[in-house]
């Protein structure tokens, strides 16, 4: 009996001893009296971008196929259980050069869930080759979540992406870095406009319901050149998650397929998509379900795009500034409960540690700030206001390249128990209003 108990008391030790290893308090220190607050804003203040009015804009645009030849998961919806089965239809990156004869920046989206952080490492040494600063190259992702994994290392690589491979990492880097290259060989003047189009029937907020706030607007940038070709440029807030995860075939998803139905049918000679403040945001199209919900969504987006496209007008403005802000984080605090968390070192080990920041770039009066979460569209609306109150046109993209989980409003924190305020916030309280502070510095800059 008295080796029974010697035996539980060290097991229990042995189990407090893990504890404290594995886990800690929860932390609400408030935002004002935190050192990552205080530094990011420091940084903030003394940002200077690259900014000016050169002789003319000149614009260029490619598109890379993506899609895997090789085995790899789908990366969505968390662990799958196998390769993808088929390729339902492609994925790409696609890319815009601008240059003013001052600077040039390349706007670079991905059909793929996020921007892997793996694939920016390895890309910006041979981009930086080419010209272009961090600063200069503008990341995004249509966010689909059924398009190829493969691109994270790690256990909490391969729960949001499947196995880790390599040819992936590679086969991405380099089409980056070829559509860049060719995008610049393709550049002539252009001019550029903007247009906001009302399409909140085809969103809704699926954290709190559908009577929620959401950002209804779906934002087309477009391009013109001299020769009369044109491109579109094509944010929209609703998550890429019309197929479901039984479903496993490689595939774009609605922004892929708007973007691919736009050439086919005339509307544009190249249009690119770009998540915009999908943090919580859903599709409707509630009656369909799978490629056909995509399909139809895609192409309700496009009759939307093509009613209004008599009203988009375009100037021949040739400002262009640009800047990356590196951004420092609370530690992760992935909650288990209202009391306990993860440790960092521990989060870090599953998820790898980033530097992370946001992207500025202005196009004559048409201002991207691109974030590295799932920004709330809830948050976006006051954003723009102010952006509306310095003249600028605003576009709040997502997944630029590094991913730090969903920032979502401050008040849901502690009161909303779902996935997205949960599991899915990765850095503690706060971060609403320190992310909106952060953009509406960038705003103002």
């Amino acid at each position: 009996m008295k080796k029974f108990f010697r035996i539980l008391n060290g097991t229990i030790v042995i189990l407090i001893f893990l504890a404290f290893l594995m886990f800690k308090s929860n932390d609400d220190t408030p935002l004002e009296q935190t050192d990552y607050y205080y530094q990011t804003m420091k940084i903030l203040a003394a940002l200077q971008p690259q900014k000016g009015y050169g002789s003319q804009l000149k614009c260029g645009w490619s598109k890379k196929n993506i899609t895997p030849d090789f085995k790899v998961h789908i990366a969505g919806y968390g662990v799958r259980k196998k390769d993808y089965d088929s390729v339902h239809d492609s994925i790409f990156v696609r890319t815009m050069v601008f240059d003013n004869g001052l600077q040039k920046v390349a706007l670079v989206s991905l059909d793929l869930m996020i921007v892997p952080p793996l694939v920016v490492e390895k890309v910006m040494p041979q981009l930086k080759q080419q010209g272009f600063s961090r600063g200069q190259v503008y990341l995004g992702a249509t966010h689909t979540h059924s398009s190829a994994g493969g691109w994270a290392k790690g256990i909490g690589g391969w729960s949001l992406a499947g196995p880790f491979e390599q040819k992936m990492i590679d086969k991405v880097a380099y089409a980056i870095v070829s559509s860049v290259k060719e995008a610049v060989r393709r550049q002539s003047i252009c001019s550029i406009g903007f247009q906001k189009i009302e399409a909140g029937d085809l969103v809704a907020n699926r954290l709190l319901g559908d009577s929620y706030p959401e950002d209804p607007w779906l934002r087309v940038v477009k391009v013109e050149k001299e020769n009369k070709e044109t491109a579109m440029l094509i944010t929209y807030s609703a998550h890429a998650t019309c197929i479901e995860k039984k479903d496993n075939q490689v595939s774009c998803d609605y922004p892929g397929m708007l973007a691919a139905k736009m050439e086919k049918e005339g509307d544009c000679n190249f249009a690119t998509f770009f998540a915009g403040a999908v943090g919580s945001m859903r599709p409707t199209v509630d009656s369909l379900k799978g490629f056909k919900r995509a399909e139809v969504l895609a192409e309700k987006l496009q009759q939307r795009i093509k009613a209004h496209s008599s009203e988009l007008k375009t100037d021949t403005s040739s400002y262009i500034e640009s800047a990356y802000l590196p951004m420092l984080m609370h530690e992760p605090q992935l909650r288990l409960n209202d009391y306990l968390r993860l440790r960092p070192w521990l989060f870090n080990a599953l998820l790898g540690k980033q530097e992370i920041g946001i992207n500025l770039l202005q196009l004559g009066n048409i201002l991207l700030i691109g974030t590295p979460c799932d920004y709330s569209g809830e948050l976006v609306n006051k954003n723009e206001q102010l952006a509306a109150s310095k003249n600028n046109k605003l576009l709040i993209t997502s997944f630029n390249g590094g991913y730090v989980g969903y920032i979502t409003p401050d008040q849901y924190y502690d009161s909303v128990k779902r996935a997205e305020v949960r599991e899915m916030n990765w850095y503690g309280p706060n971060n609403g209003r320190y992310f909106s502070e952060v953009v509406n510095g960038l705003i103002v800059k």
